[in-house]
């Protein structure tokens, strides 16, 4: 090797929003590997899984599914709708609409799975580290929405 200086990473030079949005893709790709084994993708993985804790009309769903709805996804009622055609779900009278034996089987299944998954991509971290980013994260997260809430134009 010659005596020339040794250039730094150009990917250890990233930006935090470069890193965020690589791991989301990463954490996306895994994990639709993961659900299409179901039939699912992520979002149907999150009602799934927000519907294992008790039956909520579409409107609660969609409350509780706001931060992933869009214009091109307002509401949840797609996914509900495909998951009464498996007979995952069924609907009450009321709107309710809440796991069979067949949707709560299926989120069982798919929960361990996800749970070996999500301990497969931390296990790069020690435990004390997993907090420690955790709780940064939160850090920013909260940092950014107080500067968002105070942005000209609120």
């Amino acid at each position: 090797m010659t005596g020339l200086p040794q250039l730094p990473d150009v990917r250890e030079q990233r930006p935090f929003g470069y890193w965020l949005k690589h791991i989301d893709g990463a954490i996306e790709e895994n994990m639709s590997r993961l659900f299409a084994r179901d039939g699912l993708n992520r979002r149907g993985w999150q009602v799934l899984n927000t519907l294992s804790y008790g039956p909520l009309t579409v409107a609660e769903l969609d409350d509780a599914m706001a931060a992933f709805l869009s214009a091109d996804e307002p509401t949840m009622r797609p996914v509900v709708d495909r998951f009464a055609e498996r007979g995952w779900t069924s609907t009450a009278d009321d709107g309710a609409v809440a796991l069979t034996g067949e949707g709560r089987r299926a989120h069982q299944r798919v929960a361990e799975q996800t749970g070996v998954l999500r301990a497969r991509m931390m296990e790069c971290l020690s435990p004390e580290q997993y907090e420690v980013l955790m709780e940064l994260l939160r850090r920013v997260a909260t940092h950014l929405d107080a500067l968002t809430a105070e942005a000209p134009g609120r």
